[in-house]
């Protein structure tokens, strides 16, 4: 068992098959040799009853002549159709015309029943024969000689006995048997190389691709996928490992993000709190010389000292969000709820870049159970950037959807803005990576918002084109019935 649990599936598949064809041949070619050998018995058997008929048919007729046929009739057999025949009787004329055996006596002991001809075959000197035993049944000219002995016309009188040497048939049942063998072998031979190709094609070839994928994927090629060009289970198993290795990638990428957003936290947090109060200092004193000096050049530095130190202080104030990590307080909301709000907060913004809002909201969706405060953070940078990337545009227009899949929860932000360049959709997630001007932005509103949505359980996707806007799908998982927090 151990030697069968080392083999290959091809093999195993090919010794397996082989084996059951093994006897599915070799059932079928000893059918056919035993029909072929019983019909050769049936042609001894026709050819010994020919013999028979005619022996018997010309003893009728030479009657008178009993002791000068019968001599010629003997040489005849033996010499010329290598045959033998005898009449034998349990009532003879002569003793030489007793049965010989048990067969011989059975058969006219049974003829006296059922006049039908028997034969067998036995063994003598190490040689076949065939042996046939037909019924002699008594006609007129016969009474002439055993009248006497009170036989009637159509009485069973005795058998005739035909023996056949059956060395020409054991041999061409042997050339038979040693053809069908033969056919066999070849028939099993070429339905293994058959077998052994269709498999190898079949299956073995798309496992041994599987296998150097999974190695692949193993080392950590996540890259690696299979081309699907079957409907049956092995295309059904690529396809779940291309989905493996996309969901692999994904998650690679999110663990990725995390170990960045843990990294950059802790240094965020230092850095904020080391220069948090030299900028307050500078502010407060910034404030105190403005009120004491009377200069108006003077008065108009002091001024921009402290406008960039509170813009300096906005930073700090963002990097300590990003650091405190806060944990959500989880309840039932509505996603719609959250949507209005958001456009409620950014409505000068959206009113001032004149643009054209559309808002797609399921009436009957789900609600998510989720912090409020976290997703609506989350949404108004998303909303922030896309109206950031609608500046100045004529026809800017922004659609909002929300809708259900399956248990998930679906928002769509879309916009017509200037698009992101596809060599940055892998970095726009990273802390402090923006592609708005100096000044803009800090690049991390949408670092915190991958944060918050992965702690709750969900996913946020981006797909862009330079010069056509950009989609941001948030997916978040429905509200439990029983509201308890399953992703803090």
């Amino acid at each position: 068992m151990r030697f069968i649990k080392k083999l290959s599936i091809g093999t195993k598949v090919i010794l397996m098959v082989g084996v059951v064809m093994l006897v599915l041949i070799i059932s079928l070619f000893s059918l056919l040799y035993n029909e072929n050998r019983e019909s050769t018995y049936l042609q001894l058997k026709e050819q010994a009853q020919s013999i028979a008929d005619q022996v018997v048919l010309f003893r009728l007729w030479n009657a008178q002549n009993k002791e000068r046929i019968e001599p010629v009739l003997s040489v005849l057999s033996n010499k010329k159709f290598k045959y033998k025949w005898k009449m034998v009787s349990t009532k003879p004329i002569g003793s030489e015309n007793l049965p010989q055996d048990e067969f011989q006596l059975h058969a006219i002991q049974g003829f006296e029943n059922n006049p039908s001809d028997i034969y067998r075959i036995y063994k003598s000197n190490k040689k076949d024969f065939f042996e046939y035993a037909g019924p002699i049944i008594m006609e007129k000219p016969c009474l002439r000689c055993h009248i006497d002995q009170g036989y009637r016309k159509g009485d069973i009188h005795g058998a005739i006995i035909v023996t056949i040497p059956m060395n020409e048939v054991e041999k061409n049942l042997q050339i038979t048997k040693s053809y069908l063998a033969a056919s066999a072998i070849i028939l099993l031979t070429s339905i293994m190389v058959l077998l052994y190709f269709i498999i190898q094609n079949t299956v073995i070839r798309h496992l041994h691709t599987l296998m150097k994928a999974f190695r692949k994927v193993g080392k950590g090629d996540y890259n690696t996928t299979l081309e699907v060009d079957r409907g049956d289970e092995i295309g059904e198993l690529s396809r779940s490992f291309n989905r493996m290795v996309t969901e692999l990638r994904s998650k690679e990428k999110q663990l990725i993000q995390s170990e960045k957003l843990a990294t950059v936290g802790k240094l965020a947090a230092g850095v904020a709190h080391e220069i948090n109060n030299p900028l307050a200092n500078i502010s407060l004193y910034a404030q105190m010389l403005y009120r004491k000096i009377r200069d108006p050049d003077t008065r108009k530095k002091l001024k921009i000292i402290e406008e960039q130190a509170d813009q300096t202080a906005t930073i700090v104030k963002s990097l300590l969000e990003f650091s405190r990590q806060a944990e959500p307080k989880f309840e039932l909301v509505d996603f719609n709820d959250i949507v209005n709000k958001t456009l409620n907060i950014l409505e000068p913004q959206i009113y001032l870049n004149k643009i054209n809002v559309k808002l797609k909201l399921d009436k009957n969706l789900p609600k998510i159970y989720a912090d409020p405060i976290q997703i609506q953070q989350v949404l108004v940078n998303i909303v922030t950037n896309a109206v950031q990337a609608m500046e100045g545009k004529d026809d800017a227009h922004l659609e909002i959807i929300t809708r259900s899949k399956g248990d998930k929860v679906m928002i769509v932000v879309r916009d017509n803005g200037v698009g992101i360049l596809e060599e940055n959709l892998d970095k726009i997630f990273d802390p402090f990576f923006s592609t708005k001007g100096v000044g803009k932005g800090t690049g991390l509103g949408l670092s915190v918002s991958y944060g918050i949505i992965e702690n709750h359980g969900g996913e946020i996707k981006v797909k862009s084109k330079p010069g056509h806007g950009s989609i941001f799908i948030i997916i978040l998982p429905e509200g439990e019935e029983n509201g308890e927090n399953t992703y803090s």
